[in-house]
C-alpha cells in the first residue's frame, strides 16, 4: 500500500504542478480501491494539504482577497455538510455514484470544454462553487468547476494559481479536521498520509523542472481519458 500510495501521489503532484489542479482526481482513481470512499477522500485531501500550501506560498503575492473570501466560505460550508452526509450513506452506492461522476467529468473535459476562460455570472458562479464543495466533501474532488470559476475571475496565471490554491488550502485543512472529528480519518491513516505528502511534493518538484518541455494539453487529455475508464470500473 505504501508503494501504491506513494506512486499515485507522485503522479498527482506532477499533474497539479503542470496544470494547477488535478491531484485529487488522480489520487481518487486509486484510493477508493484501498479504503472506503469517505476515508479515501479524507486521505486524498490530507495528502494534498502540503501541495496546496506550497503553491499558495509561491503565488501568494498575486492574490486579491476579495476574489477569494466569499468563494472560500461557500465552498467550505457546502463541503462540510457533504462530509457529514458521507458518513450516513451506503458506501457501495456512493462508489457507483462516484463512478458516474468521473465518467461525466471525463466526457465534459474531453468533448465539451472548449472555452475555459469565460467569466461566469453570479448565479452560475454560486452553483459551480456549491457543486464543487459538495463533490469535494463526498469524493475528495472539487477542482474542475473551481478552475472554470477562477479562470474567468483572474487576470494572470499567477493570480489564478494563487487564488485557487488559497481556497483549496482553507478547505483541505478544515475538511481534514472535520473528517478527524467525525472519525473518518484516524491515527491509523497517518503513515499513508505521510508517505503521500512526501511523494506529492516530489511530484511537484519534478513538474517544476519539466513543465516547459511538456505538452500540457496532451497530458490533460490522457488524464481525462483515464478518469473515464476509472469511472466505468467504479460503476461496474
Amino acid at each position: 500500500m505504501y508503494v501504491i500510495i506513494g506512486t499515485i501521489a507522485l503522479c498527482a503532484g506532477i499533474l497539479q504542478g503542470v496544470t494547477g489542479f488535478g491531484a485529487g482526481i488522480v489520487m481518487m482513481m486509486v484510493l477508493p480501491s484501498l479504503f472506503p470512499l469517505n476515508q479515501a477522500a479524507g486521505v486524498s485531501c490530507a495528502i494534498a494539504i502540503v501541495l496546496s500550501l506550497s503553491m499558495f506560498f509561491r503565488y501568494r503575492k498575486y492574490i486579491e482577497l476579495k476574489k477569494v473570501v466569499w468563494p472560500a466560505i461557500l465552498y467550505v460550508s457546502v463541503s462540510s455538510v457533504s462530509i457529514i452526509f458521507s458518513t450516513m450513506v451506503n458506501q457501495a452506492a456512493m462508489k457507483k455514484v462516484f463512478g458516474v461522476f468521473l465518467i461525466l467529468l471525463s466526457a465534459y473535459y474531453l468533448f465539451f470544454n472548449k472555452n475555459q476562460e469565460k467569466k461566469l455570472g453570479l448565479l452560475v458562479s454560486v452553483i459551480f462553487i456549491a457543486v464543487s464543495g459538495a463533490c469535494d466533501g463526498l469524493f475528495g474532488i472539487g477542482g474542475p468547476l473551481m478552475v472554470l470559476f477562477f479562470l474567468g475571475q483572474t487576470r494572470s496565471k499567477e493570480e489564478y494559481l494563487g487564488s485557487i490554491q488559497a481556497v483549496f488550502l482553507v478547505n483541505l485543512v478544515y475538511g481534514t479536521m472535520m473528517r478527524m472529528f467525525n472519525h473518518i480519518l484516524t491515527l491509523g491513516h497517518l503513515p499513508y498520509i505521510g508517505i503521500g505528502m512526501v511523494c506529492i511534493l516530489g511530484g511537484m518538484m519534478v513538474a517544476n523542472k519539466i513543465v516547459d518541455r511538456m505538452d500540457g494539453e496532451k497530458i490533460k487529455k490522457i488524464t481525462y481519458l483515464v478518469i473515464g475508464i476509472s469511472g466505468i470500473l467504479n460503476v461496474i
